[in-house]
């Protein structure tokens, strides 16, 4: 053996292994758990963006009868808009003022009216509460009942509406029909 060369005890050399194996996994440990802080605060902060986005849906839901009602009254105060006393046209000019300044806050805080009539039914989106038996698409709005409405693209409230459905489904059912369908149903 020359004098450049030292020789290390096996005992003494595995015990540095086991060491720097120790460093390796606590090393790892820590990039593991900076990793998870890191996560952590992104989700921290990304539930903290909704919070803050949806914190006002209480409000703006309580809010939305309030739009309605300016709505209907401005429909009923003049349904073709002729015939309007000239004492009346003022406080018809308020109320309308008054609803486009209520609807212009709630969209800058992210409310969006659903556009429903004239388009395919959509479950998630609308609420049937009529049919009508007419010719045209089967499954199109005909008629909203009451406004939809999201907030920030999430649904706030289904838009009522009264949807389309085929001829054949207004026709009455025989007595033998229902009488199969009982029998599917047990």
């Amino acid at each position: 053996m020359s004098e450049d060369e030292v020789r290390i005890p096996r005992e003494e050399y595995e015990k540095e292994q086991a060491k720097l194996k120790e460093l390796e996994a606590l090393k790892d440990q820590l990039l593991r758990s900076a990793a998870d802080f890191e996560n952590a605060k992104k989700r921290l902060a990304r539930e903290r963006d909704e919070f803050i986005r949806y914190s006002q849906e209480n409000l703006i839901k309580s809010l939305l009868p309030i739009l309605d009602n300016f709505e209907r009254a401005m429909a009923h105060a003049a349904p073709g808009g002729a015939d309007i006393p000239p004492s009346l046209k003022g406080v018809l000019t308020g109320i309308e003022m008054v609803r486009k300044q209520l609807l212009e806050i709630l969209k800058g805080q992210g409310l969006e009216r659903i556009d429903a009539l004239k388009h395919p039914f959509d479950p998630h989106r609308h609420e049937a509460v009529a049919y009508s038996h007419e010719p045209g698409k089967p499954d199109e709005v005909v008629e909203e009942i009451e406004p939809g409405y999201l907030l920030h693209g999430r649904l706030l409230r289904a838009a009522k509406v009264k949807i389309r459905v085929p001829a054949e489904h207004s026709s009455k059912k025989t007595p033998a029909a229902s009488d199969e369908k009982e029998e599917e149903i047990t």
